[in-house]
């Protein structure tokens, strides 16, 4: 049998009618933190302000500078001012403290 381009490829349910996938509406309670933008939000506003941050990674391993460059995955941390960066997943971070000043 050839489908034609117009062909319906949705799922049949129980008694040969198309199933509708609709979603129940997201509560705030469901939603991941790096979908509402407040990650975002927050590595931007270090960027910024240039903020001493320290990171610390799961491995217990701490990085202390400047966030310079963020984006889904990654960020970037500066040692110093004009020094190497470092690139850092954000799955291997365990939480990020700015330091006061």
């Amino acid at each position: 049998m050839a489908f034609s381009r117009r062909h319906n490829f949705r799922r049949r349910g129980r008694h040969g009618h198309a199933e509708h996938s609709e979603k129940p509406p997201l509560t705030q309670d469901l939603i991941h933190p790096e979908h509402t933008g407040s990650e975002a939000e927050y590595l931007k506003s270090l960027v910024d302000s240039k903020a001493r941050v320290t990171v610390v990674m799961k491995n217990g391993e701490r990085f202390t500078g400047r966030i310079r460059y963020y984006d889904r995955y990654c960020f970037s941390i500066g040692l110093s001012a004009k020094g190497p960066r470092i690139f850092v997943r954000k799955a291997s971070v365990s939480y990020i403290a700015e330091d006061s000043q």
